[in-house]
């Protein structure tokens, strides 16, 4: 298993492991031995593909996309395994319908992505929901994993930091309601569970600016998101 400092600190922090504290870990594990197809999306170093190799898990069925390719160059500068890790990265924006990640739609088995809907305002993570569903396949079980920053009292506040202006927090009844929403509007339906969980102050970002209502109410929250 790799081991990191909890809570990370600084670009540390983006070392974070997130998979591995969900209660479908087991799941993951027994369906990509399978020969089952993984996606991170969002994937930073891949620090979150190494782990599932490190748990005996060949890589050649595991996938990563985030918006550069120097983020998945630099793990291979930190993980020193570039000659042996065989996991496809694709750069995409995945709000770009005509990216790379079109060559998955349709055969993604389990799709993991941490810390990234919640950077969006509601009719992004609507958005980004939608394709999502695009790639993954089309039959019951697949499954959309992740945890993101979450709030007790669910709604819009401002984030200056990440330069796109507002964004949504969610509860579990809000998340639920966002997946239904999707549901609606794709045809098709979905099994979620939604936990908030109170977690170490240092998970949030130092530097957030949000006042005390919002800070007294953040949470982290975990879901599987699993289609029917």
């Amino acid at each position: 298993m790799l081991q990191f400092p909890y809570p990370c600190i600084g670009m540390y922090r983006f070392l974070d492991l997130s998979l591995i504290g969900s209660p479908n870990y087991p799941e993951v594990l027994t369906r990509l031995k399978s020969g089952q197809r993984y996606l991170e999306l969002g994937s930073c170093f891949g620090q979150e593909i190494r782990q599932l190799v490190s748990d005996g898990l060949p890589s050649d069925n595991l996938y990563a996309s985030d918006l550069r390719l120097d983020f998945w160059n630099l793990g291979y500068e930190l993980f020193l395994d570039e000659d042996r890790l065989k996991a496809t990265f694709v750069e995409a924006d995945v709000f770009d319908a005509d990216s790379a990640l079109a060559q998955l739609d349709g055969t993604i088995d389990i799709l993991h992505s941490a810390s990234f809907f919640h950077l969006f305002g509601y009719e992004k993570q609507v958005e980004v929901a939608k394709r999502v569903v695009k790639l993954l396949r089309p039959v019951p079980g697949s499954l959309l994993l992740g945890r993101q920053v979450g709030s007790a009292n669910p709604g819009v506040i401002g984030h200056p930091q990440n330069g796109r202006g507002e964004v949504f927090r969610h509860d579990e009844q809000s998340w639920k309601g966002l997946w239904d929403k999707v549901g609606e509007e794709l045809g098709v339906r979905f099994e979620v569970e939604a936990k908030l969980e109170e977690t170490n102050e240092q998970f949030f970002k130092a530097e957030e600016k949000e006042g005390k209502e919002w800070q007294d109410a953040r949470r982290r929250l975990r879901f599987a998101v699993r289609l029917l």
